[in-house]
């Protein structure tokens, strides 16, 4: 029953009119496989069987003798069995590389990966002999290959960094090579992964992000911060303008990556600048010097901004509670927040005089925001003053005219 229920499903996934002799036979097969092996289920949930695309279309053989074993597969000349990597490439790329092929499903279709394969460390290392490298299989899977925006596909923006340590966590496999092998565990704590396991945003940045996907290779150290860029945009803008970039590349440096690392990309915090509490810069600047000064002004910069906007925030609160009017104030608290972003950016130009100059409009409006909070926290106080008074002439006027009522009956 199972069977013909398969092959129903079959029928509609493909719009075929009648069985394939490959699915007939591999559904028996499939009986005494797990479920991630079984061929017939993985195809038939897979894109390529919702495009109806046949077996015989990657491997060849004919579809229609279903009851030659021979005839279906070894005896025709284009079965494709034991397909080795390089024999994966020219198979998907014999679609995937045709522009006539792939605009059919889709006019915005890319169809130069296995060119961008060629250039990437996966495709050199194919290219030199080593079986080891990744291709499409390794990454996409193989029969049940889904689209590349599928929550299950292993190219999923969540499943990326599992999909990689599949090869890249294992030391075994990579023993050939001279990578680490601790990428994966590095990135899971970083503000990276983080972001994308624990807070499943899935727009965090992962593998692919910075090394590329079908064109895969680390970033050199000219061309850090031009990755890093890509979504710190201001950071790089001022970096690269800095004396420290062409300092950095010197010494042979990955810019961002000199500060920051690479995998396990740590959560900046202010901290970070505090040479008492052993700031960054001291790892390079062990002597201190100008770099100790510059760290410790921005970090006297950053603090202070804070403490005023947290004062202002505790007041205007304050005020808010007590009922008064503070919109204006909260506009005042709005832009020192964001004038205190900017300058926690601005420090990557290593410039005293533009952190400085930039940071003052923060400290007015924080400054700003404090003085409003004080005038409503004393008009408040007027007015329940006011309140007092008058509730106790009031009071007073009442018990006068009670008494005087009392005398005149």
């Amino acid at each position: 029953m199972k069977i013909w229920l398969t092959l129903i499903a079959f029928s509609l996934s493909v719009g075929l009119a009648q069985e394939s002799g490959c699915i007939s036979c591999h559904i028996e097969l499939d009986e005494d496989l797990d479920d991630h092996e079984k061929i017939v289920d993985n195809y038939l949930g897979g894109v390529h069987a919702k495009n109806n695309l046949d077996c015989s279309d990657c491997h060849g053989g004919d579809p229609e003798a279903f009851d030659d074993e021979d005839e279906a597969m070894w005896d025709a000349e284009s079965f494709r069995s034991d397909l080795t990597k390089i024999d994966q490439l020219e198979m998907c790329g014999s679609c995937h590389s045709n522009p006539n092929v792939m605009k059919q499903y889709t006019a915005s279709i890319k169809t130069d990966q296995v060119d961008q394969y060629e250039t990437s460390h996966h495709g050199i290392a194919l290219e030199n002999g080593n079986e080891k490298a990744a291709t499409c299989t390794d990454c996409h899977g193989v029969h049940g290959i889904l689209e590349i925006d599928h929550p299950k596909a292993p190219v999923y923006p969540f499943n990326i960094p599992i999909t990689c340590s599949n090869c890249h966590s294992d030391e075994s496999y990579m023993a050939h090579t001279d990578l680490p092998t601790d990428q994966y565990k590095k990135y899971e704590s970083s503000v990276h992964g983080i972001a994308l396991f624990e807070n499943e945003d899935v727009g965090a940045p992962t593998c692919n992000d910075c090394h590329g996907n079908h064109g895969a290779a680390p970033p050199d150290i000219v061309h850090v911060k031009d990755i890093c860029g890509t979504c710190h945009i201001n950071n790089q803008d001022l970096f690269q303008t800095s004396h420290l970039q062409s300092m950095l590349l010197s010494e042979g440096f990955g810019q961002c990556e000199a500060c920051h690392g690479n995998h396990d990309i740590a959560k900046p915090n202010d901290d970070m600048l505090d040479w008492s509490e052993g700031a960054l810069c001291y790892d390079c600047h062990a002597d201190g010097g100008n770099a100790k000064d510059m760290s410790n002004h921005f970090y006297s910069v950053i603090t202070n901004l804070n403490s005023d906007i947290e004062l202002a925030t505790s007041m205007v609160h304050d005020a808010e509670n007590k009922g008064m009017i503070v919109d204006e104030l909260l506009f005042d608290l709005e832009e020192a927040h964001k004038v205190l972003i900017h300058t926690r950016t601005n420090i990557h130009s290593f410039n005293i005089d533009f952190v400085d100059s930039n940071a003052i409009a923060g400290f007015e409006a924080a400054q700003a925001a404090v003085t409003g909070a004080q005038q409503s926290l004393d008009e408040f106080d007027f007015r329940r003053k006011g309140l007092f008074y008058f509730s106790l002439i009031i009071t007073f006027t009442v018990i006068v005219l009670g008494l005087k009522i009392k005398v005149m009956k």
